[in-house]
């Protein structure tokens, strides 16, 4: 009996492992979806009020138009729309205050939201065109400058 018990618990949660994968699958293949972290900046979103100053855990993000959607929850995944306007500060690096699990050097980009609080995103560098979305002038606002070259003496 506690056997048959101990099998039907371990075949449900394989059931759900594989329902949570999937999920996360079709979502990461709908379209040019990133891995960040996300934090609030200044007070608590109207839209996301359980989002704190310290940063999530990793989740997965996507642009669609000028709406950030972001999946949350690792089983019973939701998608948070946030419709957000141009980037405040544009892509800075995150240096002292940096996330674990997203690169050697993170990059960050606050968005403000539509209700008028401020979303801190964070990512890996090599998804720099990614986490700016249809806002590509951000994307180049911390980049080095080119060197300039000699002029023929």
């Amino acid at each position: 009996m506690r056997t048959l018990l101990i099998l039907g618990i371990l075949f449900g949660v394989l059931v759900v492992a594989i329902a949570a994968r999937r999920s996360r699958q079709q979502f990461q293949d709908s379209g040019t979806a990133f891995r960040c972290r996300l934090r609030a900046r200044g007070h608590r979103s109207a839209i996301w009020p359980s989002l704190g100053r310290h940063w999530s855990r990793p989740m997965w993000a996507l642009w669609d138009d000028d709406v950030l959607l972001v999946r949350r929850g690792p089983v019973l995944a939701r998608t948070i729309p946030l419709r957000a306007q141009l980037p405040v500060e544009g892509v800075h690096h995150l240096l002292a205050e940096a996330p674990r699990r997203c690169g050697s050097r993170p990059l960050g980009v606050v968005l403000k939201v539509w209700d008028g609080s401020r979303i801190e995103v964070a990512a890996a560098t090599d998804d720099r065109l990614q986490v700016v979305g249809p806002y590509l002038a951000a994307a180049i606002s911390d980049l080095p400058r080119a060197p300039v070259p000699r002029r023929p003496s």
